[in-house]
């Protein structure tokens, strides 16, 4: 538990390459970021890009009708390593997030952080994030997961997914399902239903 109160959430969700011919080597196509000020109630900055897949450069059909991102789309972002380095800056050079005390981050589940970026980082040769044994470094291995929080928070037996947290709250989906900036945008939703019930995000830290 942490005796620091948190002044930001860094909601984070990627969307990553998928189906059967990509499977072991999934690649990070979309990277959204919200800073969400704990004490204003409201998103302070937004980082959110596309990225371009170089070991599967073409997106499956499976993966364009889940995730919505067309193909042109990621051939004119760039790739990872690139936008690694501006989402690093936009997290070490930004002048309220100086104090990685204040912040951490907050995914829906312990895929983004546990195992897509660490391994996206080794694909892309960028490990000077990663530690000896391959695990993220801080600021990035610091980060709730808000199915575990929801759970306990509202006393469930079993854990929920995003529409399903939506659904114990009577919250309807906003946008698209599986669109990573439209996903931050509803776990936003839930995080403010849970802190209106009480919720403290610092006694999950």
């Amino acid at each position: 538990m942490s005796k620091h109160r948190l002044r930001y959430l860094l909601i984070l969700d990627f969307e990553a390459t998928c189906g059967d011919r990509v499977e072991g080597e999934n690649e990070i196509i979309e990277f959204p970021t919200l800073a969400y000020n704990l004490e204003r109630d409201e998103v302070e900055a937004t980082f959110h890009e596309y990225v371009r897949p170089l070991i599967h450069p073409t997106l499956t059909p499976f993966c364009i009708d889940l995730t919505g991102i067309a193909q042109h789309v990621v051939d004119a972002a760039d790739p990872f390593p690139v936008v690694w380095e501006r989402f690093r800056q936009f997290i070490e050079g930004s002048d309220f997030l100086k104090d990685p005390a204040d912040y951490v981050f907050l995914t829906c589940g312990n895929w983004d952080l546990g195992s897509m970026l660490p391994r996206q980082l080794k694909l892309s040769d960028s490990e000077h994030s990663l530690d000896t044994s391959g695990n993220l470094i801080a600021p990035y291995n610091r980060f709730v997961n808000v199915k575990n929080s929801f759970r306990r928070h509202y006393r469930l037996r079993y854990q929920q997914g995003m529409m399903g947290m939506l659904q114990t709250l009577k919250l309807s989906l906003e946008g698209r399902q599986h669109s990573g900036i439209d996903d931050c945008k509803n776990i936003l939703r839930i995080i403010r239903r849970m802190r209106s019930d009480g919720w403290d995000p610092s006694q999950d830290v």
